[in-house]
């Protein structure tokens, strides 16, 4: 770098002190210059300079993060020895790392509050432009899922309500954002980001974080989601010398980021979420891992982390598919139980298995959320299901601090909600157009399996107490009430077809079935908030939250567009009091907030119309009274008196609504005889129990 010119050139060393020549330049009579010398110093500084300027723009720190050592290669093979963990983490002395979220990352947080609630507003009846695009803009296309997604019950719902039967599965999405230049720019954040990939992807935050992220993991994730092998990678983390492996490392932090309570990281939790789930992307993208099962891992651990308002290319759907594509070429899909062939090692066949089945909750629930067709099919693998030795570790011991009841039940009952979700395929409702008895044929087989495997439930999951204690019975039967939901809700998508014959009965035991479901999974939230565990919903709490709050603003209004002001009054209740947990978990999944402004103003809507409809009766009321003997006009206004009390009238306003939806807790079916099994428990006359099988 000080050489000159010619002994640049030339490729030897310069011994050049100064002004004065080098003694080759001397002895040649040639004349030494430095320019390319002067050259690299102008470069040096230029760059010295836009570091500096970097880093006091990005001045946001959430937490304390550090640069990952200049040693660190991109490349390790599985020979190479992993680099001590202290030297990874800041020290004081060090300059903090200078990545963290740009105001574009900020703006994108906010897109995804929001994305959903412009949607509903503006694409569905609303003015967003249809095809061919318009004024050089794209416009985005929402893919609305078949009748199993709650997305397309969302839209169906405001289309009828404004008498508009589109049967449209793509719909305008407003644009969430700008125009991408032809090819990169270097002044892009992410472009810069993945130019210093290797150094920023190391970082991690300081130990006291660190520390409280993976033990928030291993306490509230890890026992329903328990895809680590928790005791190796405690030792290992323990370890400086021999650290977990560093995409591993990462995703754990990104998973444990969501459930966190300390304080650096609940007042940022999104931007801290994403700084660290850009550090295991980064990694991921890089293929910076040799083994492939922490592929998979870090892959389920992704979908712990919503991305942005993306929710075709950025979240728990996408994430689970790679870790499908990355699992069937690691034959996870196949045979590993006690009577396989396989000469694999006992330790990893438990956890490839423990792997897989969670692989399968994830895709099944992840398709059921947004429905679209699961990447696991039955057919396709023949993994016997999970049993309590596989949660034996490396060390030989079984891991205590996982549920497993909840992990082998929950698997169980996964294997029930693909038959649902292949129910609800555009192939079988095609099938149940053509034969109109065959829909309720196929819904029957499947009630008997959801009664049967509730049945066979352990005793820590079937807590008939009004005061769980265990966060994982709740989420198992929150499961099973999204389940009962959305297995009987695919009436509704067949309602409007021609050879439409289904029995009253059928029609009722399904309305009374959703009814029930949603009434126990509003109780549920209700018990989860108490327990203040409402940071460990998974992806899955926003299914269950929005579809409960889709049948109850359905019901409010029905109620209220055939003046069953009673009814409606009470079905718009039960929707408010879902708001608070819409709210709450809103704080660990931001598109929540999305959720509780469209209920908010479907809340807003139904008290609108029942003002409408209640001022109408009045005023026939008063019509009739004018010209009606004392006798009738006395009768008249006890009518009214029962209609604005009694939750049990059933005169004019009800019109037989209240034996359709049932009355608070009541039990809609008591003058109908009990098919077989699974009617005589769907129907149990007792609140309790009402609570907690429907």
């Amino acid at each position: 770098m000080a050489a000159c010119d010619i002994c640049h050139r030339r490729k030897v060393k310069c011994d050049s002190e100064g002004p004065h020549p080098c003694s080759r330049c001397s002895g040649t009579s040639l004349q030494c210059t430095f320019k390319l010398a002067d050259a690299h110093k102008v470069r040096r500084r230029r760059k010295r300079a836009s570091i500096t300027s970097h880093s006091s723009q990005d001045s946001f720190q959430p937490v304390q993060i550090a640069p990952n050592v200049a040693s660190m290669k991109p490349h390790l093979t599985a020979s190479s020895k992993a680099p001590p963990l202290h030297n990874l983490v800041h020290s004081g002395s060090q300059t903090p790392q200078t990545f963290v979220p740009t105001m574009e990352d900020i703006v994108e947080e906010e897109l995804s509050r929001t994305a959903l609630t412009q949607f509903y507003q503006r694409g569905i009846t609303g003015d967003l432009p249809w095809f061919p695009y318009k004024d050089g803009h794209d416009i985005r296309i929402a893919f609305i899922g078949t009748s199993a997604s709650n997305l397309a019950q969302l839209v169906q719902g405001e289309l009828n309500a404004h008498n508009n039967h589109d049967a449209s599965l793509h719909f305008p999405f407003p644009s969430i954002r700008p125009p991408m230049p032809w090819k990169p720019h270097k002044e892009q954040p992410l472009v810069k980001w993945y130019s210093k990939v290797a150094e920023n992807a190391g970082a991690l935050p300081t130990k006291e974080v660190r520390d409280d992220l993976v033990n928030s993991f291993f306490e509230k994730i890890h026992p329903g989601f328990a895809i680590v092998d928790e005791i190796e990678f405690r030792t290992r983390y323990a370890d400086p010398e021999n650290p977990p492996p560093l995409l591993l490392l990462q995703s754990v932090l990104l998973a444990g980021a969501h459930v966190s309570q300390h304080p650096k990281i609940a007042e940022s939790r999104s931007l801290v979420k994403m700084a660290l789930f850009r550090r295991a992307k980064a990694l991921f993208d890089m293929h910076f891992e040799n083994d492939r099962m922490n592929l998979v891992q870090s892959a389920l651990l992704f979908t712990w982390h919503f991305e942005g308002p993306d929710d075709v290319s950025s979240n728990a759907y996408y994430w689970v598919g790679i870790a499908c594509r990355v699992a069937f070429g690691l034959g996870m899909h196949r045979d590993l139980g006690p009577s396989s062939s396989t000469r694999m090692p006992l330790g990893d066949t438990r956890i490839y298995r423990r792997i897989w089945w969670t692989l399968v909750q994830v895709d099944i629930l992840a398709s059921l959320h947004h429905g679209r067709p699961p990447m696991i099919d039955p057919d396709d693998f023949d993994q016997t299901p999970l049993n309590a030795d596989d949660f034996i570790e490396y060390c030989g011991h079984r891991n205590q601090n996982i549920n497993i009841n909840y992990c082998i039940q929950n698997s169980s009952l996964c294997t029930i909600i693909i038959s649902v979700l292949k129910l609800s395929s555009p192939g079988s409702l095609r099938r149940c157009r053509l034969s109109p008895n065959l829909l309720e044929t196929q819904k029957a087989p499947l009630d008997s399996r959801l009664v049967g495997w509730y049945l066979r439930l352990p005793s820590s999951l079937l807590d008939a107490s009004s005061k769980r204690s265990d966060f994982w019975a709740l989420q198992i039967q929150l499961h099973y009430n999204l389940t009962l939901l959305h297995l009987h809700r695919i009436t509704i998508d067949t309602n409007h077809s021609s050879n439409n014959n289904h029995s009253s009965l059928d029609q009722q035991k399904s309305l009374s079935t959703r009814h029930t479901a949603a009434l126990s999974i509003a109780r549920l939230f209700d018990d989860i908030i108490t327990m203040e565990a409402i940071e460990r919903c998974s992806f899955t709490s926003l299914t269950a939250l929005l579809s409960a709050a889709i049948q109850m603003s359905y019901e409010a209004r029905s109620a209220s567009s055939n003046g069953e002001v009673v009814l409606a009054i009470q079905s718009q209740n039960r929707l408010e009091n879902m708001l608070p947990a819409m709210t709450a978990i809103a704080a660990y999944w931001p598109s929540a907030e999305a959720i509780d402004s469209i209920f908010r103003k479907l809340s807003i809507e139904v008290k609108e119309q029942m003002k409408s409809h209640f001022s109408r009766l009045e005023s026939m009321r008063d019509d009739y009274a004018a010209s009606a003997t004392p006798e009738v006009t006395s009768t008249i206004d006890q009518v009214t008196e029962l209609a604005s009390w009694d939750p049990n009238f059933n005169g004019s306003l009800a019109a037989g609504w209240s034996n359709i939806f049932g009355v608070g807790d009541a039990n809609p079916f008591e003058n109908f005889e009990p098919l077989g099994l699974m009617d005589s428990w769907l129907t149990m006359p007792t609140a309790e129990n009402s609570r907690n099988v429907g």
